[in-house]
């Protein structure tokens, strides 16, 4: 598949060639609404600037006089959440310009291999966002400094995570301050590790504050059949099929992603939100909370603070890369009520 270029970001942009070229290069002169249309369309079209060193017009010898990391992103992470990838990727792009850093976002969605110029002779480091390290990925830029955004299945790099234990524990805490006694935690993706923690440590804790809890998830066959708003609407259904007495009164749904689809299955099965439930929401993702109403209760993870911290970690890691202790630092979520 052919990489896209500049003059493609411009087209999709409706930008000059110019215009494009300034914000690759970090130069001055261009508005704010003109970066982040041009940013928009580097993300959708995948395009990542290689270094200065390898444009056209430039010497490969040429020293490179500015650094650059990669902000990938993995398992349709960027497609699903793409404000919330997009806060935390402007937290490590402004901590890298202070730095002299030049940060690119990538999503590799889809792709069964990486550019061959995610390469250490072209990369200082690399910011990571999604489930799992693929192994093309790992054998390709196994030299190059890393550091994870996310609760994931490796375990070799520096992460910048979210307090996944503190957001189910803040969850519990908030309902049984509201005084509900009948609680459940709702899932649809049980191979995430983020949602799996956040909602094991919503039952643990919900189950001592003395609450009884479920915890509601698609059975294995409606996983392999189902879409998502299938699978949230089967178990928005197993809810409201059990008897008015033993019905929960509070959902817990470890992003506002699954909330937004936990609302329509609502609606659709004849429940009203917050007469019926009452919802608990994680990740304050303003693209799937706006057209709620009531809009949830939902838990901030400071994901601007967290790309900064990100990048500081990383810059760490590049300036000495002999460091062969893994750091892990959390960032404590902060709930956010209507």
């Amino acid at each position: 598949m052919k990489s896209p270029t500049m003059t493609d970001v411009a087209e999709r942009a409706g930008v000059s060639h110019a215009t494009v070229s300034r914000i690759v290069n970090g130069r001055p002169g261009v508005s704010a609404t003109a970066e982040a249309m041009v940013r928009a369309a580097m993300a959708e079209l995948q395009y990542l600037a290689p270094p200065s060193s390898q444009r056209p017009g430039r010497n490969a010898r040429t020293k490179r006089l500015r650094r650059y990391v990669a902000f990938l992103t993995f398992d349709r992470s960027f497609a699903e959440h793409s404000s919330f990838v997009a806060s935390v990727y402007e937290g490590a792009r402004r901590a890298a310009m202070e730095k002299d850093f030049v940060v690119s976002l990538l999503s590799l969605d889809g792709y069964d291999s990486v550019p061959d110029w995610i390469h250490p002779r072209n990369l200082d480091g690399l910011l990571l966002h999604g489930l799992r390290s693929r192994g093309h990925l790992t054998r390709t830029a196994e030299e190059i400094p890393s550091l994870w955004l996310t609760t994931h299945g490796d375990g070799s790099e520096d992460s910048v995570l979210p307090g996944n234990e503190q957001v189910g524990a803040i969850a519990a805490r908030y309902l049984s301050e509201k005084r509900h006694q009948r609680v459940a935690a709702v899932g649809i993706e049980p191979d995430n590790p983020s949602y799996r923690v956040r909602m094991e440590s919503f039952v643990s804790t919900a189950r001592g504050l003395g609450m009884k809890v479920r915890s509601v998830a698609p059975t294995k066959r409606e996983l392999e059949r189902a879409a998502g708003p299938e699978k949230m609407e089967a178990a928005i259904g197993k809810i409201l099929s059990l008897p008015r007495k033993e019905r929960p009164t509070a959902l817990f749904l470890p992003s506002d992603y699954m909330t937004a689809q936990a609302h329509f299955a609502c609606r659709k099965l004849g429940a009203t939100p917050e007469k019926d439930f009452t919802f608990v929401s994680c990740d304050n993702e303003a693209a799937y909370l706006e057209g709620l109403f009531p809009r949830p209760v939902t838990i901030d993870l400071g994901t601007e603070a967290r790309g900064r911290l990100a990048f500081q970690m990383l810059l760490s890691r590049i300036e000495d890369p002999t460091r062969d202790r893994r750091a892990t630092l959390l960032l404590d979520p902060v709930l956010v009520e209507r």
